[in-house]
């Protein structure tokens, strides 16, 4: 049951979900390419929908190294100055680790 405080899930926060994670690969990628490393940026995550699953894992390998970005679930939908500059760190150690 939803309550006020609680935005429901719905299908559009699924897709903004993954529209921002895809993001945060691309960028991931076009970043380690930016410093000579041209491989393609491999990808797999473990998380579960929703405000109640918490933390994110997000995990980024080439073909020597693997990055494993965990952001909260409330960090990646946010649109906060917080909430993004904690993405944009996020990406730039998995750039720094995997270059």
């Amino acid at each position: 049951m939803a309550t006020m405080d609680k935005p429901q899930f719905t299908v559009e926060v699924a897709q903004e979900f993954h529209r921002r994670m895809a993001a945060i690969i691309d960028a991931v990628q076009a970043g380690i390419w930016e410093t000579g490393m041209h491989h393609l940026l491999g990808y797999s995550t473990d998380f579960a929908f929703g405000q109640e699953r918490g933390l994110q894992t997000l995990v980024l390998k080439t073909r020597n190294r693997s990055k494993y970005v965990r952001l909260q679930w409330d960090t990646i939908l946010g649109d906060t100055p917080a909430d993004r500059q904690s993405v944009d760190d996020a990406v730039k150690s998995a750039i720094q680790e995997l270059a």
